[in-house]
């Protein structure tokens, strides 16, 4: 069988917020920049609040 409406098929129930889908963006970084930005991400996705905080200067 080809195509059509499969079970499990398509994108996860509820994996769309409010927002909507979030964009793909590209950049160049160096594998050890790369660490701290991917732990960094992770901050920003689940506690937006503080990785603000940790964005101030001051």
């Amino acid at each position: 069988m080809r195509g059509g409406k499969r079970e499990g098929a398509g994108r996860p129930v509820g994996s769309v917020s409010a927002k909507g889908v979030r964009k793909q963006r590209q950049l160049r970084a160096f594998d050890d920049e790369w660490e701290i930005i991917r732990e960094f991400s992770q901050i920003v996705k689940r506690n937006p609040e503080r990785a603000k905080r940790m964005m101030k200067t001051e």
